[in-house]
């Protein structure tokens, strides 16, 4: 009897191990393959001269993963201000930049996603002496994105800021992006803890079976 009592215990002992193991696991990353924005804001920063010229929108959109989309692929041009129309586009910047498609990630309840690829298409209906299309016509604006993501509903929002050096007037431009997130699952890996857990458990199963079992 006190033999099957220890085996009982130790078994039970195993068990506790390793659910706490289990239970510690870390979130593990799953890979972000579209966002589909359901809004966007745009913030360029023209200094104290000129000012801030802000705007929010409601325009649908598909920004994938591991390709770059031309204009107006991601989504249509929304106005920004008076005479600017502003569109996004994907590229790899070539022969200035050679950047990678955008890419990105959740874990937990944060998304991550590099959009270094990301620019910007600005036209406007009265070009001045400092504002040509060869300058605003095509603007680096990416940045690393990372924002809140809701596991439930995929639901995300991304922000994020770029330093503009060399483009008249403009310093700064903050961006950010709403909707909801196409994400492939990782495989969540059993640690090694676990795995020697386990073993041993099936081990003392064994045991306390063959003990119990009557000659």
């Amino acid at each position: 009897m006190r033999n099957r009592s220890t085996i009982k215990r130790s078994a039970m002992g195993l068990c506790a191990g390793l659910a706490l193991c289990l239970a510690a696991l870390p979130a593990q990353a799953a890979t972000v393959t579209q966002l589909n924005i359901t809004s966007e804001s745009v913030s360029l920063n023209f200094g104290p001269v000129l000012g801030t010229l802000a705007g929010t929108f409601n325009q649908p959109g598909q920004l994938i993963m591991g390709q770059f989309q031309p204009t107006p692929n991601i989504f249509q041009p929304v106005q920004l201000g008076s005479h600017l129309a502003f569109s996004i586009f994907s590229s790899s910047g070539q022969p200035v930049l050679n950047l990678l498609p955008p890419s990105g990630t959740t874990t937990g309840n944060t998304m991550t996603v590099d959009l270094s690829s990301l620019f910007a298409g600005l036209s406007s209906t009265s070009w001045g002496s400092w504002m040509t299309p060869a300058t605003f016509g095509s603007l680096n604006i990416g940045g690393i994105a990372i924002g809140s993501f809701n596991q439930a509903t995929n639901a995300f929002n991304l922000s994020w800021t770029h330093a503009f050096t060399g483009i008249p007037f403009l310093t700064s431009g903050t961006f950010s992006l709403q909707g909801t997130a196409q994400v492939a699952a990782a495989p969540v890996p059993l640690p090694a803890a676990a795995l020697l857990f386990g073993s041993g458990l099936v081990g003392l199963i064994g045991i306390l079976r063959k003990k119990l079992t009557p000659a």
